[in-house]
């Protein structure tokens, strides 16, 4: 039995008629009569009665007609859901925010995926650089969000942009009243930074610009987490700093400086793996 052959029958069986059927399936009627007979013979069973003048089907041949639409759909939908995984357009994609990415790109990358590709399972997940680079060597998440620079041969990146730090003061602060603040003016100041062990190259240029400010920085705590340094700001524990487009971020109790002096930056990046070969993932790569 061949796929064409269900075709052929499908075609007799709606129109029962031997010519309409041939002609509208461009053959001619002895090659359309020979197709049914031989799909009649594979499967052992008589489908269709006919004489010069009808054409009607056997009740083993109504039976079979929902079987032969069943098996013509299924077919169909086989084929397009596999262009779809080969566009890209259909699959599972498990993306790695980083914290400020969650706040500041997410919502309109999702939103804006997720109506492009709806057949697209998409999984989102947050956590550091150094979280997403072994996630990514391990198969973990897809794609990622990560802060330049990274060591990892198996990985590819794209730079994306450089993100600035605002300084995030308790609302009562003396240093509230100003717009901008110099660095030099934390320097008596507890502060509350981004653990060493975590962003040791990151925690190396906050020192080195404290230092090139002229002073020593007093680190009182540390915390990985934006949210949660800026809970101990608000709690008046001290001043932390954050990434700029965390400042959408409402922290009842915090008010946002910008920084006027030096001060570390950070490089996104989207990072993937080099040997990846998922459509899917190539196909979000090209958002950016």
């Amino acid at each position: 039995m061949e796929l064409r052959q269900l075709k052929y029958f499908v075609t007799v069986a709606e129109l029962l008629h031997f010519g309409r059927a041939a002609e509208a399936l461009h053959l001619s009627q002895p090659a359309l009569s020979k197709q049914i007979q031989a799909l009649e013979d594979s499967l052992g069973v008589q489908l269709l009665e006919r004489t010069k003048h009808w054409v009607r089907l056997t009740i083993a041949g109504q039976k079979f007609l929902e079987t032969a639409h069943r098996i013509l759909q299924e077919v169909e939908q086989g084929i397009q859901a596999t262009r779809q995984i080969a566009d890209g357009e259909m699959g599972r994609l498990k993306i790695g925010f980083t914290e400020a990415t969650l706040f500041s790109l997410a919502p309109d990358i999702i939103k804006t995926y997720r109506q492009r590709y709806p057949q697209v399972e998409l999984i989102v997940t947050s956590g550091g650089t150094e979280t997403h680079v072994e996630e990514l060597r391990t198969h973990q998440i897809d794609v990622g969000f990560v802060y330049l620079p990274i060591r990892e041969p198996s990985v590819a990146i794209r730079p994306l942009f450089e993100e600035a730090y605002v300084a995030a003061l308790p609302a009562s602060h003396r240093l509230a009243r100003h717009k901008q603040i110099l660095l030099s003016s934390v320097a008596n100041e507890p502060l509350i930074f981004y653990p060493r062990s975590l962003a040791p190259v990151l925690y190396a240029n906050f020192i080195k610009c404290c230092e090139q400010a002229g002073f020593v920085p007093n680190v009182v705590q540390e915390a990985e987490l934006a949210q949660t340094r800026l809970g101990l700001a608000a709690a008046g524990v001290g001043i932390t700093f954050v990434l700029s487009k965390m400042q959408s971020l409402s922290a009842k109790g915090v008010i946002y400086r910008t920084i006027i002096g030096e001060f570390p930056t950070l490089k996104l990046a989207l990072a993937w793996r080099q040997d990846e070969s998922s459509p899917v993932v190539h196909e979000f790569l090209k958002y950016f």
